[in-house]
């Protein structure tokens, strides 16, 4: 046999066997909404450790090059905290090591699928080969991007830290690394945008189950606090002048240092919802334009019809290629079955998901921002 068929037939075993496991074990925290990063590869003592000083001195960085305008602030003190630290660790470390199983064999199915169709050999490779391996990669591609959304999901206040930390870096440490194609003013304020989603999505995870009016609370405060980013970022942009421009820069930093703050903090010491102090969010107009949506409960579906999407697949490459015989059909049903009480436990119907509106982002702010922080359901 030669080198070529070797691989074929060796990334196609690889990634039945790889593939359907690491499915199977992923899909509990997915649905659960307890995908988080490091959660059990972090607590391994040889690994705890692994590239945690470079999320360390990727902070120090940023606060080296702050450290001239707000050193007499204490929120700025964050940056050197643990629990920041570690959400920067995990999201920037365990969160891309941990998807290595799901994206490795789609990797290696694109090198496959690219020697049955080059042009020396693709008059030559079956039809049903060039459909095999394009499902492979396809199946991961889509497992991948589940992954990414489960984590955002689960873990949403990390995401804001590592969005927040991302401006930091973009006024600090990135500044001169802009996209080729993007202007610096326009490359922050897209950085802005996506902390100010994930500050969104932070609210509705966090205001799942709880009561309508300590939702619209939690919706309110942080309709108010990407107010205060977007009206900052733009007087910061819109400066002329230098010394005006750093006045407006020192307030947009204070504020994002003081989101991490509240974001950076241990899940055991989270009882209330908290976005950012009322203080920093004085002098902020009630319009502004673009204000973020709540996400569409659609998404509540998604995983169960993705993870049965990814069964037909399984199922249809077994049958094709005949390489569990005649357990093809059994093994499919099994999988199935086992699979359907989370899909009806988690999942809602399509139905469900059209006739549900999502609830508005903002509201008009007439809630006292001093009035003590509603509890939040803790994620799990």
């Amino acid at each position: 046999m030669s080198m070529r068929q070797t691989y074929l037939w060796f990334t196609f075993y690889l990634w039945l066997t790889v593939t359907p496991c690491t499915l199977i074990i992923y899909y509990i925290p997915w649905v659960t909404g307890t995908r988080m990063p490091g959660k059990r590869l972090g607590r391994v003592p040889l690994l705890k450790q692994f590239r945690r000083r470079k999320a360390r001195s990727r902070l120090d960085a940023v606060r080296e090059g702050l450290s001239e305008n707000l050193r007499d602030c204490p929120d700025f003190e964050v940056l050197a905290c643990e629990p920041l630290v570690s959400q920067v660790h995990a999201h920037a470390t365990w969160a891309q090591l941990s998807r290595i199983f799901l994206a490795a064999p789609g990797m290696l199915a694109s090198a496959a699928l690219a020697l049955v169709v080059s042009p020396w050999t693709w008059r030559s490779s079956s039809l049903w080969a060039v459909g095999v391996y394009l499902t492979f990669v396809f199946v991961s591609a889509f497992l991948t991007c589940v992954d990414i959304r489960a984590v955002r999901n689960a873990d949403s206040a990390g995401t804001v830290t590592l969005a927040a930390v991302g401006v930091l870096e973009s006024f600090t440490t990135r500044a001169e690394k802009a996209p080729a194609k993007s202007t610096t003013a326009a490359w922050q304020s897209q950085l802005i945008d996506q902390l100010c989603m994930a500050l969104v999505r932070r609210a509705h995870r966090e205001s799942a189950g709880a009561v309508p009016g300590s939702r619209l609370t939690m919706a309110q405060d942080t309709a108010r606090v990407v107010r205060a980013l977007r009206h900052r970022t733009a007087l910061v942009h819109g400066s002329a002048e230098s010394e005006e421009r750093r006045t407006q820069e020192r307030e947009l930093w204070l504020l994002i240092c003081n989101i991490l703050k509240y974001s950076s903090r241990s899940r055991a010491d989270v009882v209330d919802f908290r976005v950012a102090d009322a203080d920093r969010l004085a002098a902020v107009p009630d319009t502004v334009p673009e204000a973020s949506a709540l996400p569409s409960p659609k998404a509540r579906v998604l995983v169960p019809l993705l993870f049965m999407c990814a069964l037909v697949a399984i199922a249809v490459v077994l049958g094709l290629t005949g390489a569990a015989g005649e357990f093809t059909q059994p093994i499919f049903v099994a999988l199935a079955m086992a699979t359907l009480p989370f899909a009806r436990r988690f999942g809602v119907t399509a139905f469900d998901t059209v006739a549900q509106s999502p609830a508005p982002a903002s509201a008009s702010p007439q809630v006292d921002p001093q009035s003590a922080p509603e509890p939040v359901r803790r994620a799990a």
